[in-house]
């Protein structure tokens, strides 16, 4: 079975390097260091708390290095220019809806791995992902919300 492809703009991209490279370079070396100062003032017993926390915590960062890594691996970059061009929405795009209300709310689809729901970055398998997959400028959708169903106008797609 082929491994499922982690699909990331250029910004994801970019972070998830970047949070690599900080692991690999500055935390793990931390936490490598935390654990040589323990073993040198002789506090590497099973008794205490510390050096365990110490090694739990170095076992937390290569974890996460081996998944970054292994993203990387998997990861097929969104072409944006396309996406742009496309005028449907999909993975890439940037969405402008406006609610019943008059409200504008801006959301730019996303892959899982780069859900950021505070900065409008919502995954194209999330309820309105799913519902602005493949809609165009001016079309209305229906999401359901958990105070009842939400009617949006796509205003704009970038």
């Amino acid at each position: 079975m082929a491994e499922e492809k982690v699909l990331l703009t250029k910004e994801g991209l970019t972070k998830l390097q970047d949070e690599l490279e900080y692991l690999r370079n500055v935390r793990l070396p931390e936490v490598a260091a935390s654990l040589g100062q323990a073993r040198e003032t002789n506090l590497s017993t099973e008794d205490e708390p510390g050096y365990e926390l110490t090694r739990e915590e170095q076992a937390a960062v290569e974890g996460r290095i081996v998944v970054i890594e292994d993203m990387l691996a998997r990861s097929e970059l969104i072409d944006e220019n396309a996406v742009q061009q496309s005028g449907v929405a999909q993975l890439g795009s940037t969405v402008v809806v406006k609610s019943d209300d008059g409200r504008e709310q801006t959301f730019q689809l996303v892959g899982p791995t780069e859900v950021d729901a505070i900065h409008g970055k919502i995954s194209g398998d999330s309820p309105v992902g799913r519902a602005l997959v493949g809609r165009r400028t001016g079309d209305e959708i229906e999401v359901a919300a958990p105070n009842g169903k939400r009617r949006l106008t796509i205003v704009s797609l970038t």
